[in-house]
């Protein structure tokens, strides 16, 4: 997808940096609640990050047996039903299971095709004074056969189950966005993010993501992480909200995903996937008071995508294999007002899952997949005058590197008669980031003085660099059922590290403005006759960065009221130890607790209707780019002079210094004392959930949910001179920050809007602990609420059709966004300039990013004949709040931030006081075709997507600069920035033996 250099570019004018004993004490409490009401239930839920469950009751029978058997593995399991007739029989991986009633030594009942999803219950019932057809009736909304998950009451979070035979049934578009983009109380988030997702008012970096219970979250900014392709997924869980302790370092939600795995079955076969540009409609060039903004005619962007798998037993019932290999051809060419570029991407990605079912009760699983990717990127100077529209000089190859290769090892045990399961795993992973080029040695160069604001000169990349992220992580997970109760315990623990070299292209960032019109520049006043100025930035770093991430916690499941009120009460506490460039500790947070608590009542009693009710507190780890950014040998300056001249390769003969040099960082690590609030706390939210959902009919269901969330906490870096000033001058002392001679901005990782004690240096060479008031500091509390109601009904698939609709209200309002800010398109987690001076605040509370108040989606497939198949999506969802950013009139602080606060000509500008964007809609339409003929049949199938049928581009996003400088608008202001994916088509393939 092309991104607005216009927005790129908009982004980087801004600051470019941008106890166990307590938990000890908890878990007993918890376990005493569970040990009062012991004898008083039957054995009930537990979650699972990988695999599922059956549970149900045998009627009353005698000398029962429950035998579940995997149809693909054939692997066995037996459950003895207690006293009420009640079992349940789990760590069931996902798949389809025969379960078998054996009364008397004798099969008397069985159920066939009875699906287990990831981290579901899926109920059976077996008769006792039932007829056939009231089984069969109780089974329909009970048993998770169908395509999504139905009703089950053993749940209390609130999750999407999406499966591989959902997605061939849709629309969608084969990425981890556009699947959660399915479940309720999601939106899209900005697209100079990437393709990712919002999750109730949470910045798209605030996700977590899992494969086959492998933490593969991008850990430097929150924003995404590895990928495998769709045909390696087997199913889909996403958590909005409510999910138990298990899960952790996610404010936003989970999107935990299992691969395919091998059966006793041999299976063989391919797929292509065609998305050719002479079928893609054209995305409209950018014009604004009649100047072309951006220029979209010779957009060009097609993808091939061939994958080959083989699957089968290495030795029947025990060990079994799956693998994939795919083939990808991205290819892309854009044009900008100043330069043309042709991309290209031709790596494979391979995957591996390996099954070792030693006995029915042990098994051992190896997953591995390597997503490594490079993308060749070649450019052009371009001529865009309206006669020429033509390539120029060729300024060189780029080369971007991501992804990388990731190794999972799991074991799962049961023991004692199934009463206790035992699971580890470890994982390691690797992703690149790397960025490096021909054009490196040029410096990086972006025109400011004629609209569109545009990247010039020579240079490939704005910093290129080398930057890696590695994984290792271990987790063991517990399940003992003790009488009626189902205790969980677990632990899990990550070391993540960041390796950086990374520096601006050519050493140097240039920047060319038109002088303002008060003539003032970086607090100097412009000699008289000079009519333009520079703005030149040096900034470079360094150094390896670790994140260590340790959790622990318990939980207890347990039934009250004859089986119809479950229980889950849950905790878990949460460490973390951010590491400098020295490898030492800068920030250490230890023993947060967040509870879990959750219920659902079973309405009547018969699996039919539920509500339940969840509280939880989520914390999110500090990003590794805020070990990078604050805790490295980071130099960062800024220094600003009159613009003589721009000669032939961009690059500008300088005249008069204006004003001192502006030092964000020295290029020194710095002592943790002096930049880490001492009393500092994690970022964490509360959420709570009521929801109801019932059976309508035999094959409906419907629901509502209400759901609020609060940031408790946030974890920002601020600038501490005006505090500091009034300090110092209480204490007599000669020195002054921010726009003395020293020309530095003091910056200090803390909580906005609370006290802070750090320790600093007022030029004797020894530091004073210091505690600064909230009130001097000046910084409001970081504040993010949302406010939703949820309204869901679906139709199981009964082999003719399927339908979901989802309608949500919903209300994100506050001065913060979260981990990332899509105000200006920064990326820098924790660190965005927000929070960086108290006056970028004046104004700032209002409607943010993700508030999209309203959103439709209505979803499904219908079989028109036995091989021919139609699907459809649409999505519908209100505009985003419109925000001004302009210079502060009275605040000199954050007057030099320039364009970063809410203020037009001098006037306050609340946050989302402009309006809004459009409502948009979209319409996505498929059509599968299943030969039923001679050999082909049941084997090929043909398809054809095509995504926004009525190629709508309503406008996503716009410019939200305002001006240059107070009196002098910047024209740009109010531009389309973003617009709908214009309409593209996908047509496939797929052949299986």
């Amino acid at each position: 997808m092309k991104h607005s250099v216009r927005k790129v570019a908009a982004g980087l004018s801004s600051r470019v940096r941008a106890g166990c004993n307590s938990f000890a004490a908890t878990c007993i409490a918890f376990v005493l609640v569970g040990v009062l009401s012991l004898g008083l239930t039957s054995t009930v839920n537990a979650q699972s990050n990988t695999d599922g469950y059956i549970y149900g009751s045998v009627g009353g029978a005698g000398d029962a047996t429950v035998v579940v058997k995997n149809i693909d593995t054939g692997a066995r399991r037996t459950a003895t039903p207690d006293p009420r007739g009640n079992f349940r029989v789990s760590a069931l991986p996902v798949g389809i299971y025969r379960v078998v009633l054996i009364e008397d030594g004798v099969e008397s009942q069985a159920r066939e095709d009875i699906s287990v999803s990831i981290g579901s219950g899926s109920a059976v019932h077996f008769s006792s004074g039932m007829t056939d057809s009231d089984v069969i009736a109780l089974e329909k909304f009970t048993v998770s056969g169908s395509l999504v998950s139905p009703i089950d009451v053993s749940q209390t979070t609130t999750v999407t189950i999406i499966r591989e035979e959902t997605i061939d049934l849709l629309p969608v578009p084969r990425t981890l966005a556009g699947v959660a983009l399915l479940a309720p109380g999601t939106t899209q988030g900005d697209d100079d993010f990437g393709d990712f997702v919002s999750f109730g008012g949470a910045s798209v970096a605030e996700n977590a993501y899992f494969i086959n219970g492998f933490n593969v979250t991008n850990f430097r900014n929150g924003l995404g992480g590895s990928t495998v392709p769709f045909e390696f997924y087997k199913e889909f869980q996403v958590m909005t909200g409510g999910y138990g302790a298990e899960f952790g370092r996610s404010t936003g939600g989970v999107v935990n995903t299992v691969t395919k795995r091998g059966s006793n079955n041999w299976e063989f076969g391919g797929n292509v996937y065609y998305e050719p540009d002479a079928l893609a409609a054209q995305l409209r060039s950018e014009f604004w008071d009649g100047q072309r903004l951006e220029n979209n005619e010779h957009d060009y962007e097609e993808s091939f995508i061939q994958n080959v798998y083989l699957s089968g037993p290495i030795i029947k019932d025990h060990l079994f294999f799956y693998g994939i290999y795919q083939t990808r051809d991205n290819s892309s060419k854009f044009a900008t007002e100043s330069s043309y570029y042709t991309d290209q991407s031709e790596d494979p990605f391979w995957g591996l899952k390996v099954d070792w079912q030693i006995v029915d009760s042990q098994k051992l699983e190896f997953t591995a997949f390597s997503d490594k990717r490079e993308t060749i990127r070649n450019r052009w100077l371009y001529d865009n005058s309206p006669n020429a529209e033509s390539r120029t000089a060729y300024v060189g190859e780029s080369t971007f590197k991501r992804g990388g290769k990731n190794y999972i090892g799991r074991y799962t045990g049961l023991f004692f008669d199934d009463r206790l399961m035992l699971s580890a795993l470890y994982g390691e992973g690797t992703y690149d980031r790397t960025d490096e080029g021909a054009g490196d040695t040029h410096p990086y160069l972006v025109e400011s003085r004629n609209p569109p604001t545009r990247v010039i000169g020579f240079s490939t990349a704005a910093t290129p660099g080398i930057m890696t992220d590695t994984r290792k992580a271990f987790r063991f997970d517990g399940e003992f059922t003790v009488w009626n109760h189902r205790l969980r315990f677990g632990y899990d623990t990550e070391k993540n590290t960041s390796t950086d070299k990374i520096e601006y292209s050519g050493g140097v960032y240039y920047r060319y403005y038109n002088v303002p019109g008060s003539g003032v520049v970086n607090g100097a006043t412009v000699p008289a006759g000079a009519t333009e100025y520079v703005r030149e930035r040096h900034y470079e770093n360094g150094g390896n960065f670790t994140v260590e991430s340790t959790a622990l916690y318990v939980e207890d499941t347990f039934k009250l009221m004859d089986d119809r009120l479950l229980i889950t009460a849950g905790v878990r506490s949460e460490s973390f130890d951010n590491l400098n460039a020295q490898d030492a500790s800068f920030i250490k947070v230890d023993n947060q607790i967040a509870p879990r608590l959750a219920a659902a009542f079973d309405l009547k009693g018969d699996g039919k209707s539920k509500i339940t009710a969840n509280y939880g507190r989520y914390f999110l780890p500090i990003a590794s780019n805020t070990n990078v950014r604050l805790a490295g040998a980071e130099l960062f300056t800024e220094d600003y002079y009159v613009l003589t001249s721009v000669d032939g390769n961009f690059l500008p003969t300088k005249g008069a210094k204006l004003g001192g040099q502006v030092v964000f960082s020295d290029g020194k690590v710095k002592d943790t004392l002096s930049i880490v609030d001492a009393d500092i706390s994690p970022m964490y939210q509360d959420e709570f959930i009521l929801a109801y959902q019932t059976a309508v009919g035999q094959n409906w269901s419907v629901g509502v949910r209400g759901i609020y969330r609060d940031l408790g906490s946030t974890i920002e870096d601020v600038a501490i001179d005006a505090a500091l000033n009034k300090y110092a001058a209480s204490k007599g002392y000669d020195t002054q920050y921010g726009f003395d001679a020293h020309g530095f901005d003091y910056y200090v990782l803390t909580n906005p809007g609370n006290p802070m004690t750090v320790s600093i240096d007022f030029g004797s060479g020894t530091a004073e602990k210091v505690t600064l008031p909230a009130a001097d500091l000046g910084y409001p509390e970081s504040v993010r609420k949302y406010y939703a109601l949820e309204l869901f009904a679906e139709r199981l698939w009964d082999g003719k059709w399927y339908g979901s609709f989802n309608y949500t209200w919903s209300h994100s309002y506050g001065n913060n966004e979260g981990y990332v800010r899509s105000d200006n398109a920064q990326d820098d987690a924790g660190l965005t300039t927000l929070f960086d001076q108290p006056g970028l605040l004046d104004g700032g509370f209002g409607d943010l990013p993700n508030d999209r108040r309203h959103s439709f989606k209505i979803f499904g497939a219908y079989k028109l004949t036995e091989e021919i198949q139609v699907g459809a999506n649409v999505l519908v969802e209100s505009g985003r709040p419109i925000n001004g950013f302009g210079v502060h009139p009275t605040d000199l602080f954050a007057q030099a931030y320039g364009a970063e606060s809410f203020f037009i000509n001098g006037e306050l500008a609340p946050r989302g006081s402009l309006g809004r964007t459009p409502w948009t809609h979209r319409l996505d339409l498929s059509l599968k075709y299943k030969p039923d003929f001679a050999w082909v049949k049941n084997r090929l199938t043909l398809g054809l997507d095509v995504f926004n049928v009525f190629n709508t581009d309503i406008v996503r996003e716009v410019y939200e600069i305002a001006e240059f400088d107070i009196g002098d608008p910047d024209p740009e202001f109010g531009s389309p920035t973003a617009r709908q994916t214009p309409r593209y088509i996908r047509i496939s393939a797929e052949f299986a033996f």
